[in-house]
């Protein structure tokens, strides 16, 4: 059984992940459903993924200058900032109807679910080590 895996190789996975399932879930909704549902399912995970990759250069960026603390305030803006971004672009998607509101919200939760699959794998390793111990 492996050890547990450290901060940047969770990150990575959960990258993987979110990858895969950006490209699986609009394939899967195109062949399921139709072509407008898979474009609100694919809409929606970009917009996604990209706020949680601007959320990691941010994060990196703030915090792993050894020796110096990031100022409060830069690190609140360029947070919400995003944030603000993020639902701006949510909200040009839905008020224009580039894409329809039940699939939108699908693509929107790749991330969440990503990260949610990587941590229930993690867990299920550390309860299978448990029980060897």
């Amino acid at each position: 059984m492996r050890d547990y895996l450290t901060s940047d190789e969770l990150l990575r996975r959960v990258e993987t992940c979110n990858v895969i399932l950006l490209i699986v879930f609009p394939l899967a909704a195109w062949l399921v459903v139709s072509g407008s549902f898979a474009v609100g399912v694919l809409l929606g995970a970009v917009i996604s993924t990209l706020s949680f990759q601007i959320l990691k250069w941010q994060l990196r960026r703030a915090f792993d200058a050894p020796g110096r603390m990031p100022r409060k305030g830069g690190v609140f803006f360029s947070y919400y900032a995003r944030f603000l971004a993020t639902l701006f672009l949510v909200f040009l998607a839905v008020y224009y109807r580039w894409a329809e509101p039940v699939p939108f919200v699908v693509g929107l939760s790749v991330v969440v679910l990503s990260i949610m699959l990587v941590g229930g794998q993690e867990f299920y390793v550390m309860l299978r080590k448990k029980g060897e111990s």
